[in-house]
């Protein structure tokens, strides 16, 4: 009975994790550029029947003993491009991430690329966050984009009526490395792990949509909470069969 109290256990926290993951999922269905996060489970180690000193007809019995949470990873495939026809807006065909300068002064990197002009005519995110753009000349680093009509092509060139003025790089992180999320739909990554995107595509006037799938996700919720409910009821039987050992025992 404790294999069994244990398993339930291990069961239903791996699914209560499964159920908080997919809410956040689902929460952020209409967050522009949102990447959605996923689960991974992993089966804990099996035991040896025998040494435990159970009653078996093999040495070799073994039972296991649950799954837990592995890994919660970041699902960075291509969300829908939407057009918003809103210069200021931005999407990105194809791999890569805005970097965006915070108010401390540091990097981050994101896909949302919703975008407007604050009082300084700088683009900036919802939260003030200013898009890096190369300049080509220092002395335009502090230009108005309100003075004048602000075009993008596709290859991240920025022009400021036919006055090119700089560029947008796209970053990705190198090998292995992954970038970490840091809340606001913005991602970090160690010194030295980013490099710039060699083929690029950025899309003046749209935006990408997040990857998260409605329908998809429901489903996988409602065999989360079944999956919960089913741990729940052994640990239920557990406790039955506990009052009716005590109650025997007693007699």
């Amino acid at each position: 009975m404790y294999n069994i109290m244990h398993n339930s256990k291990a069961g239903m926290l791996a699914s209560q994790s499964k159920i908080d993951v997919i809410s956040n999922n689902l929460t952020n269905v209409q967050t522009v550029g949102y990447k959605k996060l996923e689960v991974g489970f992993l089966d804990l180690y099996e035991e040896n029947l025998h040494k435990r000193s159970f009653p078996t007809n093999s040495k070799d019995a073994t039972t296991g003993t649950g799954s837990r949470v592995s890994q919660v990873t970041r699902n960075f495939s291509q969300g829908a491009i939407k057009e918003t026809k809103v210069k200021t807006n931005l999407a990105i065909d194809g791999e890569g991430l805005f970097r965006v300068r915070k108010n401390d002064g540091s990097y981050a990197y994101t896909r949302n690329g919703e975008f407007n002009l604050d009082a300084t005519g700088k683009l900036v995110d919802d939260n003030g966050n200013i898009l890096d753009i190369r300049v080509t000349n220092g002395n335009l680093r502090n230009t108005n984009l309100k003075n004048g009509e602000l075009s993008i092509n596709k290859s991240g060139e920025v022009y400021l009526d036919s006055r090119k003025i700089g560029d947008i790089d796209l970053y990705t992180t190198k090998g292995d490395a992954d970038f970490t999320a840091v809340g606001d739909n913005l991602f970090t990554a160690k010194p030295g792990q980013v490099e710039t995107v060699n083929k690029k595509t950025i899309l003046q006037g749209y935006v990408e949509t997040s990857n998260v799938n409605m329908k998809d996700e429901i489903v996988d919720l409602m065999m989360a909470q079944r999956a919960f409910q089913y741990n729940s009821r052994g640990m239920q039987t557990v406790d039955e069969m506990w009052s009716i050992a005590n109650n025997l025992q007693s007699r």
